[in-house]
């Protein structure tokens, strides 16, 4: 069932309530972020030469953009396993080279 505050269904009441008094619609973990000072003039990435890259990490940078992309996604662009795949980007995160994305999402 879905409820998306319809004014003829009693379900869609507190939808409504929410936007009555000022709700925000968020999509994106980013529009809920940009409320909190902390991340408003947080650094934008800068874009590492590939060449600068540990070479175990380039196949899988020379994948990824700005645009998410699945980790399932990566491993088939790059023919890894999706084990070795997640194993490499969670070091890939850890040097700060992607950014995870709700754990699906990787760029």
């Amino acid at each position: 069932m879905q409820f998306r505050g319809r004014l003829d269904n009693k379900n869609g009441v507190g939808v409504n309530k929410l936007i009555k008094n000022g709700a925000i619609m968020a999509i994106s973990a980013n529009d809920i972020l940009q409320d909190f000072d902390e991340f408003k003039h947080k650094k934008k990435r800068k874009i590492i030469h590939n060449s600068r890259v540990k070479k175990e990490y380039r196949r899988i940078y020379e994948v990824l953009s700005e645009v998410p992309i699945s980790i399932e996604e990566i491993s088939i662009k790059t023919k890894n396993t999706v084990k070795c795949t997640s194993k490499l980007l969670t070091l890939m995160e850890m040097d700060d080279l992607v950014k995870n994305i709700l754990g699906v999402r990787i760029c």
